[in-house]
């Protein structure tokens, strides 16, 4: 095979491999959709966020998006208020975060005692109307 049919098909190879990304929108760091559920279920809560770049319908989106950043995707790692001092009334609280983070799949459920343990050990994440 001459150079110059070898150059062409390489050409050719490369930009039949550009064109299908060209159209692909860069995908986001993160797709989760995050729940509250206070033991009165009618104060429940659900919000969806994207990371990189940031938005959904979560109301602080930039901040949550820089703690889970900080505990690199890791919800049992999340920054937290360790200062926080919490009362011992019992108001449990579950929290749960699905979809992906940085191509890694998210299965985080966690009970808390209540609302000011979670933001204790989660920070704003969860209860974004503390900011």
């Amino acid at each position: 095979m001459n150079s110059k049919r070898i150059v062409t098909m390489s050409a050719l190879a490369c930009a039949g491999l550009l064109v299908p990304l060209a159209g692909t929108a860069a995908a986001a760091d993160g797709e989760l959709t995050m729940t509250v559920t206070p033991q009165n279920t009618s104060a429940a809560a659900a919000y969806s966020i994207t990371c990189n770049p940031d938005g959904g319908d979560h109301p602080s989106a930039d901040a949550a998006c820089a703690e889970i950043e900080a505990a690199n995707g890791d919800f049992a790692a999340l920054p937290g208020e360790p200062g926080l001092l919490c009362t011992y009334i019992y108001d449990p609280v579950t929290v749960s975060a699905t979809g992906r983070w940085m191509g890694h799949e998210v299965n985080y459920q966690e009970t808390f005692p209540n609302t000011c343990e979670l933001i204790r050990e989660t920070g704003s994440v969860f209860v974004p109307e503390i900011r």
